[in-house]
């Protein structure tokens, strides 16, 4: 059974990131229209990279289970962050993309409180660290 819950620990946190990575390599590919898109919502092209970097490495470390509590403590707050700032209307598909946005920040919230489990790096550091062995990044 605990092998099954393991399973399921790893399984939720790719879902979780699946559609942040995707995103971020298509804000890379499509670098300038991001933009466009970001600027016509008053947000500053400077952040656009670190959006990138927050969706593509954030949803790598997290699928790893690596630094989880932190990265997804950026991740809910990005999340309700684009939710407010780029779908603020009452149509049917901002309410759609709104609550899809929302629906992540809670699975981060969630992640966040428990941890990524078992089958991760955190759990390996962890578990170093209380043995008392050296532990190296």
């Amino acid at each position: 059974m605990q092998k099954v819950k393991n399973s399921i620990w790893v399984l939720s946190r790719l879902f979780a990131v699946g559609l942040f990575f995707t995103s971020g390599l298509d804000k890379i590919s499509g670098y300038e229209q991001s933009l466009i898109m970001m600027r016509e919502q008053g947000v500053s092209g400077y952040f656009l990279p670190w959006v990138i970097l927050l969706e593509v490495a954030g949803s790598i470390a997290i699928t790893a289970g690596f630094l989880t509590r932190f990265t997804c403590a950026f991740m809910a707050v990005f999340c309700l962050l684009s939710a407010f700032i780029f779908y603020p209307g009452y149509s049917h598909a901002h309410l759609m993309v709104w609550l899809k946005n929302t629906s992540c920040c809670a699975g981060f919230l969630l992640l966040l409180i428990h941890g990524a489990g078992n089958w991760s790096i955190d759990n390996w550091l962890t578990t170093r660290i209380k043995n008392n062995k050296r532990v190296a990044i």
